[in-house]
């Protein structure tokens, strides 16, 4: 599948945050687990939060979508990325409960993307426009703005402010009546198929998943192993 990203078929790019602009600060989970007597490291995280992602997009399979809300996932979420670092359940728990601590202290989705500004720079002086739709607890566009990244983006939908998140397409719809744009014409990035790429394509943009692990296979959308592919003439998807 091919992806032209340029003003004259595509004229806007809306992104996901956490997962695809910004990234987990993995030095919390580490020091977190070495003060239990683990030792994990950056690529055991980004691995283990890979397999976390396509264990939502499973357990979304079997309940037809999404259970809860992204807020109420978090915990959970944080014990299975542990998990999956082979952490013993008991000791992945009491992490992941001081992890969820210091993310509700501060914001620990908040290390910008390899070539997340060149690529946001990039689209821009291609005349493409960009902006920002996230599950997110309200602090989202602080979030960019301290990993330097909104002053590139043209605004910043936060679930929690719309009262309504992803994969509704609901929130899609809101951004584009703020672009002003029809669906046809904007492309979502995100890291989650089940959250990102459903919801996306539900509200009629064309969705496109960041894998920079290459961890998803098979997939009905194009996927990308970084942001900077958006910046190339043509931009293959692999599945």
């Amino acid at each position: 599948m091919l992806i032209p990203i340029d003003s004259e078929t595509i004229s806007a790019v809306l992104f996901d945050a956490g997962g695809t602009l910004v990234h987990v600060d993995y030095q919390v989970f580490i020091d977190a687990a070495s003060a239990r007597g683990f030792e994990i490291d950056d690529r055991e995280l980004r691995l283990a939060e890979a397999a976390a992602r396509i264990a939502i997009d499973r357990r979304g399979e079997k309940s037809r979508g999404p259970i809860g809300t992204d807020s109420s996932r978090l915990k959970a979420y944080f014990e299975g990325l542990l998990a999956m670092s082979e952490i013993p359940a008991e000791a992945a728990s009491e992490i992941a409960a001081e992890v969820s601590v210091s993310h509700h202290a501060e914001n620990i989705w908040r290390i910008p993307m390899p070539d997340a500004v060149e690529t946001l720079c990039g689209l821009r002086e291609r005349g493409v426009r960009t902006a920002v739709v996230s599950n997110a607890d309200g602090r989202a566009e602080t979030a960019l703005g301290n990993a330097g990244l909104t002053h590139y983006l043209e605004f910043v939908v936060d679930s929690h402010f719309e009262g309504v998140e992803k994969p509704d397409p609901e929130i899609f719809r809101r951004a584009l009546r703020r672009f002003e744009l029809p669906a046809e014409r904007v492309v979502y990035i995100g890291d989650i198929y089940s959250i990102d790429a459903v919801g996306a394509r539900a509200g009629g943009l064309l969705p496109v998943i960041i894998d920079p692990t290459g961890t998803y296979h098979g997939l009905d959308c194009p996927i990308i192993r970084s942001l900077r592919e958006l910046l190339e003439p043509v931009n293959a998807g692999r599945s």
